[in-house]
């Protein structure tokens, strides 16, 4: 009796197998990138630049998503919510967070909201906080607002330079401070880890 029908057979179903596998996997490839490329077409991106290593977590509040992400909310800057939450041991005193747009306003510069807590002297790092100085204690979370100003000059703007809406946030640090004289200048230590 002659081995390579059964071989033949084998070889053939191990084929038709691998074709299959095949079949499936660019067939689930294809609806993930559909489904990204539908996302990103259809929804404001959230992009945050923040280390890891800083001790703040940053995030949409859950109740404002929609609004943010609805590229056809001309209302989102009003209804824009972030929450910060402290994630690290020691308060914070002042923290500037800013969100910026992918739009430029019609002189060239780039759409830029500041978010900020704490009093403005603080900003510096090196200055010591007030009595009357309420930080954000480890484990709490503070709700930031673009200032309605802000918001104002934003619309007059995009209606008066026919501006689109952006279509993705990138939020950079730029500063925070412990309050005793070190923190975050953009996204490195202060005082620097080796100083030059």
């Amino acid at each position: 009796m002659d081995a390579r029908p059964g071989t033949s057979t084998v070889a053939a179903q191990t084929l038709l197998l691998v074709f299959v596998f095949m079949v499936v996997a660019i067939f689930l490839m294809g609806a993930r990138l559909t489904s990204s490329n539908a996302r990103v077409q259809g929804e404001r991106m959230f992009e945050n630049t923040i280390p890891k290593d800083v001790p703040i977590k940053i995030k949409i509040k859950k109740e404002k998503e929609e609004s943010f992400k609805d590229l056809k909310n001309e209302k989102w800057a009003r209804e824009f919510e972030l929450e910060l939450t402290n994630t690290g041991e020691r308060p914070i005193y002042y923290v500037e967070v800013l969100m910026v747009a992918d739009v430029n306003a019609a002189d060239g510069h780039r759409i830029v909201f500041p978010l900020q807590y704490g009093r403005a002297g603080l900003g510096d790092i090196i200055s010591k906080p007030w009595p009357d100085d309420v930080p954000i204690k480890p484990g709490e979370t503070h709700i930031f607002k673009i200032h309605p100003g802000q918001v104002l000059a934003w619309e007059q703007g995009q209606r008066k330079e026919n501006r689109p809406q952006p279509k993705n946030m990138r939020f950079e640090l730029q500063l925070l401070s412990f309050g005793d004289g070190t923190g975050y200048f953009g996204n490195q230590t202060y005082p620097p880890a080796h100083p030059q």
